[in-house]
């Protein structure tokens, strides 16, 4: 199903859990945004425009890395001699060979480890797992755990420590209905969704 329609239905998943529990304008709007970003999560397994958000370009890499290739070549070819001059060659080229390996699935999970990095220096559990949830997304196929159940239990293992940093009312349900929502809405049994999703992983690779 395409991003747009999960923000959606993410974003009515907000809206429904505040007014089912009282919230006032300000709240329902933070439960809205929760919402939407939630329902966003799973998606984060293909690369798409959410992974974009999360980790720089893979394109400007590639861009800085091939440029760096070229500077470092024509400064050796120009500015060295002997053995510093060939050692500057190879290595310009061999900047030019893996410029094309920094893709946005690597981009996603070096953005990943940074984000576990930053949640285990300011010891804030929350951001530490988001980053391993991150990471995982980088290195596992579509559809696959985030779109399972483990996938639906580790977000809302992140959704509690969410919940007890700020003190939003709801905003843990939020978060997590609207998850699962977003694999609701993969199933099979949804109009146009012929591939639906492998719910029991890793224990069934039976599509629903």
């Amino acid at each position: 199903m395409d991003g747009k329609i999960h923000a959606v239905i993410g974003a009515g998943t907000g809206v429904a859990v505040a007014q089912a529990t009282g919230q006032d304008a300000v709240n329902t709007a933070v439960l809205l945004t929760a919402g939407i970003i939630a329902s966003l999560a799973p998606d984060l397994d293909t690369a798409g425009k959410l992974a974009n958000k999360i980790s720089l370009s893979h394109k400007m890499i590639q861009g800085f890395v091939r440029t760096t290739g070229i500077l470092t070549a024509g400064y050796a070819w120009f500015g060295l001699s002997g053995y510093a001059m060939y050692i500057g060659l190879a290595l310009g080229a061999f900047l030019l060979l893996i410029a094309p390996k920094f893709s946005q699935k690597l981009m996603l999970f070096i953005s990943g480890a940074a984000i576990i990095t930053t949640g285990i220096a300011l010891s804030e559990i929350w951001v530490w797992l988001t980053g391993l949830y991150v990471t995982v997304a980088a290195l596992v196929s579509h559809r696959g755990y985030t779109h399972s159940l483990i996938g639906l239990a580790f977000f809302s293992l992140i959704a509690f420590y969410i919940s007890e940093r700020f003190s939003v009312n709801s905003l843990y349900w939020t978060l997590v209905l609207a998850y699962a929502s977003h694999l609701l809405a993969d199933m099979r049994f949804v109009p146009g969704n012929k591939r639906g999703i492998k719910l029991f992983l890793p224990f069934s690779q039976k599509a629903i």
